[in-house]
């Protein structure tokens, strides 16, 4: 698999972005918990998210996003090797709409190089 890395100023972040172990490492390093503890903090919030997508259909976290349940119909296609109708069957799934603060942060102009007068 091939990682690589682009530089956001400040900081390295790879392609892959962070897995569920890396955020737990990251917020017990900087609330100073135990691994433990970050590790099922993350693992808690996961199931929250989870729980109210499958109860209410909607998970809105401010600041990030809103991650929302979705009905894709039923539909009929074809078997690309014997050319034969099938049906798939209607199914959830999940969609994610971003927040318009995560918008504006992601799509910042990049800073203006001051230019140095010439004696």
């Amino acid at each position: 698999m091939n990682r690589r890395i682009r530089h956001v100023p400040g900081r390295i972040i790879s392609r892959m972005g962070r897995t569920q172990k890396q955020l737990a490492d990251k917020i017990s390093d900087e609330l100073g918990l135990t691994i433990r503890l970050g590790r099922t903090f993350v693992q808690r919030f996961v199931e929250l998210v989870r729980e109210d997508l499958v109860l209410t259909g909607r998970s809105e976290l401010r600041g990030l996003g809103t991650f929302a349940v979705y009905v894709r119909p039923a539909r009929e296609t074809t078997h690309p090797t014997t050319g034969q109708p099938v049906e798939i069957p209607e199914r959830r799934s999940v969609r994610y709409r971003t927040s318009k603060d995560l918008k504006d942060a992601l799509n910042l102009p990049p800073p203006k190089k001051s230019k140095k007068r010439q004696k």
